[in-house]
């Protein structure tokens, strides 16, 4: 199961997010890293055993500009959600990373959904996919697509994975699964590589010491 730490982005900081309330996000406080600097916290996460980022450029979703000459600057393997809605804007984020996540929260154009090098992430709120029916969405998706289940109203919440929800997808799928929101401890790491998802994102546990990231890798990574 691959261990993929997480860095949002808004206004040039690495932000902490909680339950998507993005206006009330604070820059990042973290024991890997005495800095909000985005570069220097990929930097420990790398140093710490990570092989791929996933990134959130904030600032982008809520179609308030961009950071992508910092994400540029990250050199590691990048997964980017960068509120992609139509083609130009895939291709622009296909630029800085190595694969664009396609949300439904900002999807607008259903064929993105064939095209290469995309994760499309199914974005829940209140239990809830936004913007779609689950099932529709999912007829448009390639076998090898991977999925990325994100309940967004646990990001940055430590309230524990969202068991049923995820059950409820893998159980309509073949594709790769990777969950993210609400990780709360090792428990839940647990729960997760037990229902066989291919990966986990995280920020919250591991910002807080709550738990290692290094330790994490070796013991449930690939």
């Amino acid at each position: 199961m691959e261990i993929i730490p997480v860095l949002d982005i808004m206004r040039g900081l690495a932000v902490h997010g909680k339950s998507g309330k993005r206006e009330e996000y604070k820059p990042l406080k973290s024991v890997l890293c005495n800095s909000s600097n985005p570069i220097e916290i990929a930097e420990k996460y790398k140093e710490n055993g990570a092989e791929t980022v996933y990134i959130a450029d904030l600032d982008a979703i809520m179609e308030k500009g961009n950071n992508f000459e910092i994400i540029r600057e990250i050199d590691m393997n990048k997964i980017v959600d960068a509120g992609v809605r139509d083609k130009d804007d895939l291709q622009n984020v296909l630029k800085i990373c190595d694969k664009a996540i396609i949300g439904t929260e900002t999807l607008r154009d259903l064929n993105l959904l064939k095209e290469k090098d995309i994760i499309l992430s199914l974005d829940f709120k209140d239990g809830k996919l936004l913007n779609y029916d689950l099932d529709m969405i999912l007829s448009y998706v390639d076998e090898k697509t991977p999925l990325i289940i994100l309940d967004i109203s646990s990001v940055g919440t430590q309230r524990g994975i969202n068991v049923e929800l995820i059950k409820d997808v893998i159980n309509k799928v073949n594709n790769p699964i990777y969950i993210g929101g609400g990780i709360r401890d090792e428990e839940d790491v647990k729960i997760a590589y037990n229902l066989g998802v291919n990966g986990i994102l995280i920020a919250t546990a591991i910002h807080k010491g709550i738990l290692n990231l290094r330790e994490l890798i070796e013991k449930y990574g690939n």
